[in-house]
């Protein structure tokens, strides 16, 4: 009678012993199907990696024809490339060139960091102004614009709501303020109060305790490169309106009269001719003309997206131009959703 026991356990044990072979094989094969995708995902992230930096080379090429872009289309590139060359030539940005390459495509900008406010040139108006257009409530702009003066000016006087190295935030932090211009706009977070939605945008929770307020950040109107005249042909709607003054109907007409009387963007009519064109077509006082540039470049901001199999990547690098030479002076590479 003893051999039955045996038998179920050997059942059993045969039962066992094949449910756990088939999760091994199943969990085998899982791990070869996910190991296949991320080499997969990979394989296309490198590829649109590529083709970012092909757009980024397309860019240089661009600016450097662009300085001789002679009278006539050359028959090799066409009507639509010649019209964007002279463009170029005369400090015009150029949006969404997009070609095909390997399988994929990469989407190109090239616009002159002039069409951005030098925030090391900024005055205090400029400030108050730059602030209040992007959501930043009225009773915080003191303390932000004397901390930003105190981090970068010369000398280690506090202003009335500034900050200098011995405040405790830069106490508790380690390091001191920098009293010199600033060189990276990532640098703004070292100040004290300039918190990353202050940059980038979102709730004022962090430092100021205020998540009741949304700001849409001040990083994508700023630059740190210029002499902080502002490229009217290429500026934002949202750039122009932080020049201190400015009303909106100035800063429609401004957006209007750029485009030429086709009103078509990317023609050969597009821009104004000069600074004093702009400001009498937009109403605004002679004066004004000291705000604006229309074809400064010597500073400008390429912007690559390669795309391969729904895999993006972006790249943007900013050119210090010197005739032909294109001095690398910013260079960032990310993957993007």
């Amino acid at each position: 009678m003893t051999p039955a026991p045996r038998k179920g356990s050997a059942l059993i044990l045969a039962l066992v012993t094949i449910v756990v072979l088939s999760a091994m094989v199943v969990s085998f094969m899982y791990q070869i199907q996910l190991e296949g995708e991320l080499a997969t995902h990979y394989r296309f992230r490198m590829k649109a990696r590529s083709l970012s930096q092909a757009g980024a080379e397309y860019g240089k090429f661009m600016l450097v024809k662009s300085l001789r872009p002679g009278a006539e289309p050359e028959e090799e590139y066409g009507e639509e490339f010649f019209i964007q060359l002279q463009n170029l030539n005369r400090g015009l940005a150029i949006h969404g060139l997009t070609r095909e390459l390997n399988d994929g495509t990469f989407t190109l900008g090239i616009q002159p960091e002039s069409g951005r406010r030098n925030l090391n040139r900024l005055t205090r108006e400029d400030w108050e102004a730059l602030l209040s257009s992007t959501g930043v409530p009225e009773e915080m702009h003191p303390a932000l614009i004397d901390c930003f003066l105190d981090f970068t000016d010369g000398n280690d006087l506090t202003r009335l709501n500034g900050a200098e190295s011995d405040d405790p935030f830069y106490v508790e932090r380690g390091y001191e303020v920098k009293n010199a211009p600033i060189e990276s706009l990532d640098e703004l977070m070292l100040i004290k109060g300039f918190t990353r939605a202050i940059l980038y945008g979102g709730t004022l929770h962090e430092f100021w305790d205020r998540p009741d307020v949304r700001v849409s950040g001040i990083a994508p109107l700023l630059t740190v490169y210029g002499d902080g005249r502002v490229n009217v042909n290429t500026a934002s709607r949202s750039v122009l309106m932080t020049l201190p003054g400015i009303r909106e109907e100035q800063v429609d007409r401004l957006l209007e009269g750029r485009l030429g009387i086709d009103g078509i963007a990317g023609t050969e009519l597009d821009g104004f001719r000069t600074p004093q064109e702009a400001v009498a077509y937009a109403g605004l006082p002679a004066d004004a003309a000291e705000w604006f540039t229309t074809s400064e470049r010597r500073y400008v901001r390429v912007t690559s997206i390669g795309e391969a199999a729904g895999v993006r990547a972006g790249l943007w690098v900013i050119y210090e131009q010197r005739g032909q030479d294109l001095l690398t002076v910013f260079h960032r590479e990310e993957e993007l959703p």
